[in-house]
């Protein structure tokens, strides 16, 4: 009788089970006698560091500086010719704490966005740069430029994207993934129609000159 009851306990799942194999119930409460603690991660030695993929929210502290949006003519545009609109954005190399460590973190502008103020927008994988350093005439077109169909006052927008890199104690340079948009500055400029008047010689030579 004494050998039949342990063996109808020990079956019953009461909590005990046999040694070292809890029964179900006691799989299933808490804290119970045969229950596996659960094991704790190894204390980290000095010397060693953890390390995970930086991400951009991981630039707490850098920031890059918007470019400067520039338009030739300054200010104004001929309705039916090209307004050139270029930006300078260079690359950026900033200095600081970077998940708690000393870094350098470097910024180069990956893709300009022109809005230009009547609906049109492009957006280029280069700001452009002046008509002369192009060897381009004024109002030529470039790859930057914008024509505006009617008169009127425009305002201008660019949002640049950069990109990032990250570096420790002069290691190699190690890329982001992702970008940053950064508004530049605003243009206002105002659209006129084009006036033709015939001149008797060039009015730059001869200011005085008949029609001039």
């Amino acid at each position: 009788m004494l050998d039949g009851s342990a063996n109808t306990a020990g079956s019953s799942g009461s909590g005990r089970g046999a040694p070292g194999r809890p029964g179900a119930a006691c799989r299933r409460a808490a804290g119970c006698v045969g229950t596996p603690a659960p094991v704790p991660p190894p204390p980290l030695r000095d010397g060693y560091t953890v390390t995970s993929p930086v991400t951009l929210r991981d630039l707490v502290g850098f920031r890059p500086a918007s470019g400067i949006d520039y338009m030739q003519p300054n200010g104004w545009m001929v309705v039916g010719l090209d307004t050139n609109f270029y930006a300078v954005a260079g690359p950026q190399e900033q200095q600081g704490l970077l998940l708690a460590q000393q870094a350098s973190v470097r910024f180069t502008a990956l893709r300009f966005h022109w809005s230009y103020g009547d609906g049109a927008t492009r957006s280029t994988a280069t700001g452009g740069s002046p008509w002369a350093a192009q060897g381009a005439g004024e109002f030529d077109a470039t790859s930057t430029s914008h024509i505006y169909r009617n008169p009127g006052t425009y305002s201008i927008d660019l949002t640049i994207d950069f990109s990032a890199e990250y570096r420790y104690a002069g290691g190699d340079w190690t890329a982001i993934a992702g970008s940053i948009p950064v508004q530049a500055n605003r243009l206002v400029a105002t659209a006129s129609a084009a006036q033709t008047v015939l001149v008797g010689s060039d009015c730059a030579a001869n200011p005085t000159g008949p029609g001039c």
